[in-house]
């Protein structure tokens, strides 16, 4: 991955150069000295837009460094990709990033002790999808359905069994399509899948489009599975999705979420981790979602969703620094 981009963007470089003209005195040529990779996730996402953004800004302020915003499958896959040193930096969900640290669940016998958080971003919000017309009502009465969650590698799908099974259900008692996001929205519009599960902010840009072609219902987390699940695992919390936050959308919806976590690898140098968050504060307001919608990360909670033997060396640094904002 990283060298289709280090190639692309010498290209792109190269073409812009030549687009200007080399007779210009005023074009001045940029020495770059490193080229960072950031995992995001499906295009359609929440991710890709953020994570370009961030890498927009690290490019534009951080002198000798270009980084780049990949797409890739989501969460689960980012994870190994920073393992295997295939890129640099990585958006991840706080459940994921967990799991993928202390060894658990997904990553049973294959922890990732060597994972860094540099900051915690914003909150994601899991949206349970049906259509108006359906007779699921609730998180029980998903058993016996099919249910879109997301690729096989994103975090959606990674987080969804741990929701289900506090409801009470089985893994035999439901059945997953695996499927992109944009996809999944179209099968719960065609009849294939019986609910869309999706993790990420409100407004997600794949419902909002949805709910412009048929009536939808989100389907809300009963306060006794939310209470279990915030007390089984450190990474989840309550949360709302807000009423008229989709068309046709009445009444406001109690669910669960986490957060959206930028992730390294320890290696990544402790002064560059440092800059980088200075970048990332002091530009939270450019830093906005497939709806041009501000995520705007906050710093006092730049420290949420995740323990603190998780975070980078770099990171610990800089909020220690920067108590008094």
């Amino acid at each position: 991955m990283k060298g289709f981009s280090i190639l692309f963007l010498t290209l792109s470089l190269l073409l812009s150069a030549h687009s200007r003209g080399f007779a210009d005195d005023a074009y001045q040529v940029r020495l770059i000295k490193k080229f960072y990779s950031m995992g995001t996730a499906s295009i359609n996402g929440t991710y890709y837009p953020v994570g370009n953004s961030i890498a927009r800004l690290f490019s534009k302020s951080l002198k000798g460094l270009v980084t780049i915003a990949e797409p890739t499958a989501g969460s689960l896959a980012n994870v190994e990709y920073l393992r295997r040193g295939q890129i640099d930096l990585a958006l991840i969900q706080s459940d994921v990033a967990w799991m993928a640290f202390n060894g658990e669940h997904s990553f049973s016998g294959n922890r990732f002790r060597e994972l860094r958080i540099l900051a915690s971003l914003y909150s994601e919000v899991i949206q349970i999808v049906v259509r108006a017309d359906s007779d699921i009502k609730t998180v029980s009465d998903l058993k016996g359905r099919r249910i879109a969650v997301g690729e096989r590698e994103s975090g959606s799908a990674a987080s969804v069994m741990l929701v289900l099974g506090a409801a009470g259900l089985k893994p035999e008692d439901y059945t997953f399509v695996y499927e992109r996001f944009t996809r999944a929205t179209e099968s719960l519009l065609d009849g294939y899948v019986d609910a869309v599960y999706y993790a990420g902010a409100v407004p997600a840009d794949g419902i909002s489009r949805l709910a412009s072609k048929t009536p939808l219902r989100m389907v809300g987390i009963p306060f006794e599975i939310r209470e279990k699940l915030v007390a089984d695992f450190p990474y989840f919390s309550a949360e709302t999705i807000p009423e008229k936050a989709y068309q046709g959308q009445d009444i406001a919806v109690q669910t669960i979420g986490f957060r959206a976590l930028l992730a390294c690898n320890e290696t990544l140098p402790r002064d560059e981790a440092h800059s980088m968050l200075q970048v990332i504060y002091a530009n939270a307001a450019l830093i906005s979602d497939q709806n041009s919608k501000t995520i705007a990360p906050l710093f006092a909670d730049g420290r949420k969703g995740f323990e603190e033997e998780m975070l980078h060396e770099g990171a610990r640094r800089f909020f220690s620094n920067n108590r008094s904002r």
